[in-house]
């Protein structure tokens, strides 16, 4: 198993045509829907808490809960509205859950509970499960999923619940057996990028070059891609307080570096300056001249220009058998500094399972997740605040992952 939340692979159907944008559900006609306008929200502080469990045979449910805080001591998903499938994320104080294609928004009431409102569906495109997908809120009013496997960006309205164009990606050709997903997209000035990683487990073969879909976000051109084949794909990316835009190519954890018979890539960092949309030829920051290794875990941002990764211990030789890199305990924790290109240990982190490589921001303090068990049936999760000088205990999660951690309001 990929010990990741990065990607999961999930059923598609088959592509269907893109000619039916207007079937959009809306709250007056989506079965389960309010029908009608959401009641008003408290103004009670809210912070959102969703945690994923994993079942034998790729199954997946999703457990969404707020409370008034980031919660502390051990959390049960017992008190929790659980979903199947599902991405959650929160823009303007709602949560939208997406569950087999369909979008639904919730409000959160004085309680703290999650309020059913209006739903939309683009099932009728393909989109059958969550998790491939990535989702960019841009206003009230518009918000792109972005969807390579089916060649589409779609644009929606969160106000009003209802999908309003579709945008064909023309995506660049890769050869067949290689998954395609964005790990993560930012709006950058009038623009929408997303970091896209294409490569086939089953050879271990990337595409040979970092990419980015660049997206007009206002209009519905039809959207551009930048490569640059001095890093492998792999990694996020993140906007430093500046508005430089830096894009981590980790080669998917090394694994792809490591096993993929790759002569003259590498697994580095490249960055996109402010009000630019190409990679600065300039700047490259290589992780194995930094870290040790080319092997890291992807990049968590602590503060401005710092990160914690864990980087192979270059003392220990890389397992011959690919299945086996997932299980090696060879890997230390580091708190990279960006800028300055150097990297110290970083204490705590090391002897735990890397389940994902989400940064979690709440309040300005970055949360990340370790795991005893790694990504399992019946796994656990220690949620950490990471700080320069270490980490700080927050709560655990006990048979199941972190999936999403938001300020609601």
């Amino acid at each position: 198993m990929r010990n990741t939340f990065f990607f999961r692979t999930t059923a598609l159907l088959a592509f269907s045509g893109l000619a039916a944008l207007s079937s959009a559900c809306s709250s007056d006609d989506s079965p389960g829907s309010t029908g009608g306008a959401e009641p008003d929200s408290a103004t009670n502080p809210a912070v959102l808490v969703a945690g994923q469990v994993y079942n034998p045979g790729d199954e997946y449910l999703t457990y969404v809960r707020v409370f008034p805080e980031v919660p502390q001591g051990d959390v049960d998903f017992g008190d929790f509205r659980e979903f199947g499938n599902a991405t959650v994320t929160v823009h303007g104080g709602r949560v939208f859950v997406e569950q087999d294609g369909v979008m639904q928004r919730f409000s959160v009431n004085g309680k703290l509970e999650l309020v059913d409102g209006p739903r939309f569906t683009w099932g009728d495109l393909g989109i059958s499960g969550a998790n491939a997908t990535s989702t960019v809120f841009i206003s009230a009013t518009r918000a792109y999923t972005f969807a390579p496997q089916l060649g589409v960006i779609v644009v929606w309205d969160p106000e009003a619940m209802k999908r309003t164009a579709i945008i064909d990606l023309d995506f660049p050709e890769r050869p067949e057996g290689m998954e395609t997903w964005a790990y993560d997209g930012h709006v950058i000035g009038d623009n929408v990028i997303w970091n896209v990683f294409s490569g086939n487990f089953e050879t271990a073969v990337p595409h040979p070059a970092l990419t980015l879909a660049i997206a007009p976000a206002h209009s519905e051109a039809p959207p551009t891609f930048v490569e640059d084949s001095r890093c492998l794909p792999g990694g996020p990316s993140f906007l430093d307080e500046n508005g430089d835009y830096y894009v981590h190519g980790g080669g998917y954890y090394g694994y792809f570096y490591a096993y993929g018979g790759i002569q003259d890539g590498r697994t580095c960092a490249l960055r996109v300056k402010a009000g630019t949309t190409e990679f600065d030829p300039d700047y490259l920051l290589d992780y194995e001249a930094v870290t040790g290794s080319y092997v890291n875990t992807p990049w968590i941002g602590v503060t401005e220009g710092q990160y914690v990764t864990r980087a192979w211990d270059p003392s220990v030789p890389i397992p011959e058998l690919a299945d086996d890199f997932w299980a090696a305990e060879a890997d230390r924790a580091m708190l990279v500094d960006h800028d300055a290109g150097t990297a110290v240990p970083y204490p705590d982190m090391d002897g735990f399972f890397s389940i994902d490589g989400e940064t979690r921001i709440v309040d300005g303090v970055s949360y990340f997740q370790l795991s005893e068990t790694g990504y399992n049936a019946g796994g656990n999760a220690d949620v950490v605040e990471l700080h320069p000088d270490g980490i700080r205990e927050k709560f655990s999660l006990s048979g199941g992952f972190l999936l999403a951690l938001a300020r609601v309001r």
